[in-house]
């Protein structure tokens, strides 16, 4: 399992940091290869385990995503680009919220190519209202 770990620090050391939008893919099978063992055996070490890291406590399993590569030739992490749409939302305009469409274009304009319905997708996993909800009518 520290052999995992070391491998898990060293790769994802931006994550670390610089925040979840910085955590990038990782697939067990790179790090299984990596390590000379079974994908199996990098899958049981990491189950149900927790990391204390600067920031905070993380399923050790978080680590171990997906990605993409972004027009600047960066990977990013699934996870990343969902923190993304998060502060997207976040610093959005109340009076006016972006339409997933528009999210995926701010996401665009930051190197990110993704499917509305990608944007769709994250929004409910994240648990982020469509738009219509989230504009504030107090004015």
């Amino acid at each position: 399992m520290l052999r995992v770990v070391n491998v898990v620090i060293t790769r994802q050391r931006d994550f670390f940091d610089h925040g979840p939008q910085h955590l990038k893919p990782l697939p067990m099978l790179e790090v299984a290869e990596q390590l000379d063992i079974h994908v199996a055996t990098v899958s049981r070490a990491v189950a149900d385990k927790w990391m204390e890291t600067p920031r905070g406590f993380f399923p050790l399993r978080r680590f171990f995503s997906g990605g993409l590569e972004t027009s600047e030739g960066k990977d990013m992490s699934w996870e990343a680009v969902k923190e993304m749409v998060r502060e997207i939302v976040d610093n959005e305009d109340s009076t006016s919220p972006l339409s997933d469409q528009a999210i995926a274009n701010a996401l665009a304009e930051r190197g990110v190519e993704i499917a509305r319905r990608t944007v769709v997708k994250y929004r409910e996993q994240l648990g982020i209202p469509k738009a219509r909800i989230r504009k504030d009518h107090s004015n």
